[in-house]
């Protein structure tokens, strides 16, 4: 877990803690669904980021015309 994604589910606990009312449950739940599409998205840069390396990069196969 990342730290920007522990903050907002401490602050949504607290929010929680501080007033269970549904309305307060139902923010908890989006912020629980923002940091899950979040960190999903930054799985995914993170991925993109590793294959555009250039040591990772795929061979080019170059053919000479016979």
């Amino acid at each position: 877990m990342h730290w920007w994604s522990q903050q907002a589910c401490d602050a949504a606990a607290e929010a929680q803690a501080a007033d269970p009312s549904p309305r307060n449950l139902m923010a908890a739940a989006q912020v629980q669904a923002l940091i899950s599409m979040a960190e999903a998205l930054h799985r995914i840069a993170s991925a993109m980021e590793e294959q555009n390396k250039p040591e990772n990069a795929l061979p080019l196969i170059v053919r000479s015309k016979s």
